[in-house]
């Protein structure tokens, strides 16, 4: 008898670490522009878009890597 409540576990990781990845980065590169406004720098869109970019690998390996404690915890 199949279920209504199909679960897609692929679907949520990829949609997971879509906002992972993107909430980090966005909110990453806005607080330093906030921080570069007021200080009245000028950086190019190059500058925040590598900024987006590590902010956005840094928060998914970190997001991996506390994935990889709690099932370590789970198993003990």
């Amino acid at each position: 008898m199949s279920s209504s409540a199909n679960l897609d576990f692929t679907g949520m990781l990829i949609d997971l670490a879509f906002m992972l990845f993107f909430g980090v980065g966005v909110g990453y590169s806005l607080i330093v522009g906030i921080i570069h406004i007021v200080q009245k720098k000028t950086k190019t869109f190059g500058y925040y878009l590598r900024t987006f970019l590590i902010a956005g690998i840094v928060g998914l390996a970190l997001g991996a890597f506390g994935a990889f404690i709690i099932t370590l915890s789970l198993m003990a």
